[in-house]
């Protein structure tokens, strides 16, 4: 029988084996951890304004807009972008009707013609992406760098021209640059017919996990939307280095106003319903759905606190539709109104009836429906983190505490810090508390807050692309 110290010395060595599997176990977990969340790395934040060198000193950027002409025609082609099929979209175009949209089936030297009246840049925009965001994101520069949105076909052309065989767009616009929207590029760049020294830019939604490190270093000038984009993206060409030399220059951006189109209507055709002024309703809060987190966030406040004012909401996507359906169980408390699909007008009167939009983003490329429900002077209740306290402040709206996810390594640019953020339905609540708690002409001077930023950011957006386009005249 073994004495009692030799059982000892035989049993010794499990301590050390559970300690060293334990050790091996922690160092898979932080491997896997670092594999999934990037080490963060220092960002240094702009500060003041950030100006676009004027290249060409007989370039005069006005001040003067005509917003309602400008929201009207932005309006028009948001509407031809996204439900006028896989067409040629001029900036010239201002109508509901998209017969004068370019089209594959026009007489061919007809669409030669149009075609060879070659802008400083064209924007590409394959029919996979020709949704709300994508739409909202490229008709802003349709318009205002008087350009085309081009289909991929545009590029698989061959035609005679001006005595000038077997030719192709590269052919015919040889010196007009090609804009892209993330990574959606069809592979074109890659094809042998595209041009070595084709200047190339790119307009990138700097949350998507879709853009890599060589993405971004295959392009000549990258536009940030946001003054988080190009914090980050400025950082990024720092850290990593700049091959190419490319330009990063922050253009902000805009989007179109619903709100002016339900007004239009409103004077022009007597079957569109009435639009009714927001205190007549009382307080009343409109959720345009484009994320099932956020919505589920809104969703839950009101199941907590059913007394709340009539809440509405228009789900932009089949799967904030089913998000909400499973908060709610099919049993939708009587002041929470969903609202089947609707067109630009009809969304436009629910903005103006609203006497508030909650839109708790997780995040945002830049944040169309926040600006829209700016423009529309309703009070905007919106996440507090970057991009979207660039559009709102405590001065022009309501921000909601969020806190910030876990830096996805999938999101290159979340090695600075992440690009999501987390809302909470205690936290949508609180503010929705708090606009209920504030009188109708607090509610009224954060609104128009909210307008005038929406004006002076549009009216900076435009005066870009004027410098723009002179600097690829150079």
């Amino acid at each position: 029988m073994p004495s009692p110290k030799a059982s000892k010395r035989k049993s010794a060595p499990w301590p050390r084996v559970v300690c060293a599997g334990l050790i091996v176990a922690a160092i898979v977990v932080y491997i896997e951890l670092m594999r999934r969340f990037p080490r963060l790395r220092p960002l240094t934040r702009s500060t003041g304004p950030i100006r676009i060198p004027v290249a060409d000193p007989r370039l005069k950027v006005s001040a003067a807009t005509d917003l309602w002409g400008d929201m009207i025609h932005l309006n028009h082609l948001n509407d031809a972008c996204v439900n006028g099929g896989d067409t040629v979209i001029p900036w010239s175009y201002n109508s509901s009707d998209t017969s004068y949209l370019w089209s594959r089936d026009m007489p061919t030297q007809h669409l030669i013609h149009l075609l060879a009246q070659c802008p400083e840049l064209d924007v590409f925009l394959p029919h996979d992406i020709r949704n709300h965001g994508y739409c909202q994101d490229s008709m802003a520069y349709i318009k205002y760098l008087r350009t085309r949105a081009l289909p991929l076909w545009v590029f698989d052309l061959t035609f005679d021209y001006q005595g000038r065989r077997n030719m192709s767009y590269f052919d015919l616009c040889p010196d007009t640059a090609l804009l892209f929207l993330d990574e959606h590029s069809h592979g074109l760049p890659d094809r042998a017919i595209f041009p070595d020294d084709k200047k190339t830019v790119l307009l990138p939604n700097i949350n998507s996990i879709a853009l890599s490190e060589a993405a971004y270093e295959q392009f000549d000038i990258v536009l940030c939307k946001t003054r988080d984009a190009y914090d980050r993206l400025s950082q990024w060409y720092r850290d990593m280095g700049n091959p190419r030399n490319t330009t990063i220059l922050f253009v902000e951006h805009t989007s179109s106003d619903p709100a002016a189109m339900a007004r239009a209507h409103a004077n022009t055709r007597p079957a569109f319903p009435f639009i009714r002024p927001r205190e007549i309703l009382g307080v009343r809060f409109l959720h345009v759905g484009e994320s099932p987190e956020a919505a589920r966030s809104v969703v839950r406040c009101w199941l907590a606190q059913p007394e709340l004012p009539a809440l509405d909401i228009y789900p932009l996507h089949p799967d904030v539709r089913a998000a909400v359906d499973q908060e709610l169980r099919g049993a939708a408390p009587s002041n929470v109104h969903m609202h089947a699909p609707m067109d630009t007008p009809h969304l436009g009167r629910l903005l103006l009836e609203a006497s508030a939009v909650l839109q708790p983003s997780r995040s945002e490329g830049f944040g169309h429906l926040i600006n829209q429900a700016r423009a529309a002077g309703a009070v905007v209740v919106t996440t507090d983190g970057a991009p979207m306290n660039e559009l709102v402040d405590g001065d022009s709206g309501v921000l909601v505490p969020g806190t910030p996810a876990w830096a996805d390594r999938h999101q290159l640019l979340s090695v600075y810090g992440s690009l999501e953020w987390g809302v909470t339905a205690g936290a949508v609540c609180a503010s929705v508390e708090h606009v209920v708690g504030l009188s109708p002409d607090q509610r009224r001077a954060l609104g128009a807050a909210g307008r005038k930023r929406y004006e002076n950011q549009l009216r900076a957006f435009r005066a870009n692309m004027r410098r723009i386009r002179a600097l690829l005249r150079v």
